[in-house]
């Protein structure tokens, strides 16, 4: 990143205006480093310069501020893609769906995935797993299978990644018959065991 600051600086000097490919280079670099505070102060810089962020680039902004817990500070970024006419794709609800999940934030979570598919958006294996792993950690394995359960019915066939969620969640309560029943369905449907992908 100090070389691309390098080179932004250079372009300034040089009187060459950076467009939105630069910004949005710089914040999906600072994001997927973690440097959260370089990706707000270059969204900032973006924004007083009379530039609008992508779709992709405010996924990657809200990203790094949900991992540092600034959900509300997400939420906004969100918003603003909405009243800029950005339309959030699946990435941006997950990343919502995500912190909220994270922090325990349930009617939160389920008023950002009405909205989702209000809006048209289909939940894919990343959401629904978000969804299950949320519910299953703080032991609500009755809203996770009903999420489980309405994942499949949308047509999106759980992944290794679903099974295992719930398989661990079992074993964690004691729920051994359960834990192994949901093994053995894994195995029928065809998912194959294995380190799961999150």
């Amino acid at each position: 990143m100090d070389k691309a600051e390098k080179v932004l600086q250079q372009m300034l000097d040089a009187g060459v205006q950076p467009d939105n490919i630069t910004y949005n280079s710089l914040i999906n670099g600072y994001s997927s480093l973690g440097m959260w505070k370089e990706s707000v102060r270059t969204f900032k810089d973006m924004s007083n310069c009379g530039l609008t962020p992508c779709v992709i680039s405010c996924n990657s902004f809200m990203h790094a501020l949900c991992k540092r817990g600034r959900i509300q500070e997400a939420k906004d970024i969100f918003d603003s893609m909405v009243k800029n006419r950005l339309k959030p794709d699946v990435t941006s609800y997950a990343v919502l769906l995500h912190g909220y999940a994270t922090l325990g934030c349930f009617a939160d979570v389920g008023n950002i995935f009405d909205l989702m598919e209000s809006n048209g958006i289909t939940p894919d294996h990343h959401v629904f797993n978000i969804l299950i792993n949320a519910f299953a950690r703080r032991g609500m394995m009755d809203k996770a299978i009903l999420i489980f359960e309405d994942m499949r019915k949308k047509g999106v066939n759980p992944n290794v990644c679903t099974y295992t969620t719930l398989i661990s969640a079992y074993c964690r309560m004691g729920r051994l018959s359960d834990a192994l029943e949901k093994f053995n369905h894994m195995v029928d449907v065809g998912v194959p065991p294995g380190s799961p992908v999150y």
